[in-house]
């Protein structure tokens, strides 16, 4: 299942995707010129990950990984995931060269249940900043404003630069009240935006 940006020829890929669904407002994304090859494909299901980041089990749901993939055929990929070892895998791609795509940060979302607000049974966000990013936002449709938790420590390293990994599960009482994320958003140290990233969630 392949899903293109309304920004940017991102590709984003879903791996054995049963229900979930991807916002293309900044999500990671690998930029191809057409579908992904044979040994991109095969790279994905036999190279290392890494676990960078944990989303906690919350509300019943299960805790899940974020892991990095940097491939062989030169893309790092970040998944959001059951386990390192899990073959289902929600998240995407982007150049080893430039793994945030020209941005301070990217982002991937997914979502559960659904298509009504209020039938979202679970929401996950991930993503990945330079060090310039010192604290992520989520803005909700109400105007609300969540802290996203961020790994201090540096997540990848590479001759691109450093980056930190986040992940972060949405409580139910959101979507429940209709409530949804329409942008996130990264402060610097001294609380100054640097970049926001639109999620399409609430037109």
């Amino acid at each position: 299942m392949l899903k293109k940006s309304n920004t940017r020829r991102w590709l984003a890929l879903i791996v054995a995707l049963a229900v979930a669904g991807i916002f293309a407002g900044g999500v990671v994304g690998g930029l191809f010129d057409g579908l992904p090859s044979e040994d991109f494909e095969a790279s994905l299901r036999d190279d290392a990950v890494v676990r960078v980041a944990d989303i906690p089990a919350q509300e019943g749901l299960p805790a899940r990984s974020v892991l990095v993939q940097p491939t062989s055929t030169g893309f790092l990929c970040l998944w959001d995931a059951a386990t390192s070892a899990s073959e289902s895998k929600q998240g995407g791609c982007n150049s080893a060269a430039d793994p945030l795509g020209g941005r301070k940060f990217t982002i991937s979302l997914a979502y559960e249940g659904g298509p009504a607000t209020r039938n979202v049974s679970d929401a996950r966000l991930i993503g990945l900043a330079s060090l310039e990013v010192a604290s992520i936002r989520v803005l909700m449709t109400d105007g609300s404003l969540r802290s996203i938790p961020m790994r201090r420590d540096v997540a990848v390293a590479s001759e691109a630069g450093s980056f930190r990994a986040f992940g972060y599960r949405f409580p139910r009482s959101d979507f429940k009240r209709g409530l949804g994320p329409t942008a996130v958003i990264g402060l610097n140290a001294r609380g100054t935006e640097v970049e926001r990233l639109t999620t399409g969630f609430g037109g």
